[in-house]
């Protein structure tokens, strides 16, 4: 199983995602929380099962995409020897290649 290392614009993504459900939705909060960690922890055992679709878009080498279930959001991320890193996570609705092209 790779380490996981979730980069400082992956963690304001999370971080502005939280705040966001904090104040319109409490009561998925946790479930948030719960739902990043099942996805972070399937990406940490399956890093290859992720989507090329963006990276290949944007120019990408090996970016690669999961969606996280039951939310709006896509963890973008590379995989290496012993490590998956997390680059962005982004809200589907964003202009996603302007967000990863930064």
């Amino acid at each position: 199983m790779k380490r996981i290392r979730v980069q400082r614009c992956a963690m304001r993504d999370l971080a502005q995602a939280r705040a966001y459900y904090k104040k319109e939705a409490p009561h998925v909060v946790s479930d948030f929380a719960l739902a990043v960690d099942a996805e972070l922890l399937h990406l940490q055992r399956n890093p290859s099962t992720g989507s090329p679709r963006y990276g290949l878009q944007i120019g990408f080498v090996g970016l690669r995409s999961w969606t996280i279930k039951k939310f709006p959001y896509v963890i973008f991320y590379v995989q290496q020897t012993n490590l998956v890193v997390v680059i962005r996570v982004l809200h589907q609705a964003a202009d996603i290649p302007a967000h990863l092209g930064h």
